[in-house]
């Protein structure tokens, strides 16, 4: 326990004396503001034409956030691509780096094991995300009352903000697997390269009908609205448990020589 206690303290440093976390803060503001941005133009068309400010396919997606629940769908909707891609992201660095940096094996040369220091890792990937999704959360709620969005009871706020929560945290889950494919490529580029594939075929297979049976669709249906069973979730529950598996039999047995 010391030791699992010890690691987790090491990568909360490495995150909080790095820049990346600040950046990362700033890419999921991104999106909050974008689409109080969009809507508020489409509340104000007057004001977009004038300005240039919002094109008429921009202008019809924002049209249809008029309400508070409507609004939160959106967010939501945009929280599961965009929160996946910035999901990614952190743990792409937090895997990715060690190899980059060459410190891997400085890392595993301290006396601890190395399923410790994969969970720390994990463990601050996890509060990393968290915290940014309640600050995406935070975000689209201030961004909705200052653009005074209507129907805005506590009962739809909070069934909307708990939307929002769901789609982040199924996003959360599904990135596991890249810190197996940061481990595997040594660096980022690789795991960006899948991220973009798997998002791909989500949406491919979501167009198909079969998005419910793929780990990375899950987040962007449940965003929607789908009705989904409970096969759905197992399957996202199991890819996270892959993904953390894989990371520690890659970790254990894969020769690090560099």
């Amino acid at each position: 326990m010391n030791a699992l206690a010890d690691m987790l303290w090491v990568e909360l440093r490495k995150a909080l004396r790095s820049r990346v976390p600040p950046v990362a803060g700033l890419m999921s503001l991104f999106m909050p503001l974008g689409i109080g941005l969009l809507v508020f133009a489409a509340r104000n068309p007057e004001i977009s034409r004038q300005v240039g400010l919002i094109s008429a396919k921009a202008n019809l997606l924002a049209y249809s956030a008029t309400d508070w629940p409507a609004y939160l769908r959106l967010a939501a909707m945009m929280s599961g691509a965009g929160g996946f891609g910035v999901f990614v992201f952190a743990i792409t660095w937090t895997f990715g780096r060690e190899f980059v940096d060459g410190t891997l094996k400085d890392l595993l040369a301290v006396p601890v094991s190395r399923a410790a220091i994969l969970l720390a890792k994990f463990a601050v990937v996890g509060l990393w995300s968290l915290v940014l999704s309640l600050i995406l959360l935070l975000a689209t709620l201030v961004m909705g009352a200052l653009i005074r969005l209507p129907g805005g009871s506590p009962a739809a706020i909070l069934q909307g903000s708990g939307l929002l929560l769901l789609t982040s945290f199924l996003a959360m889950a599904v990135v596991t697997p890249f810190a197996f494919v940061a481990s595997v490529g040594r660096g980022y580029l690789l795991p960006i390269g899948v991220a973009l594939l798997a998002l791909i075929a989500a949406n491919l297979l979501a167009l198909a009908g079969w998005g419910e049976y793929f780990p990375w669709a899950v987040p962007g249906l449940v965003a929607q609205g789908t009705e989904l069973t409970p096969v759905s979730y197992v399957i996202v529950a199991l890819t996270a448990l892959a993904g953390m598996l894989a990371t520690y039999a890659w970790w254990m047995r894969a020769d690090q020589n560099r």
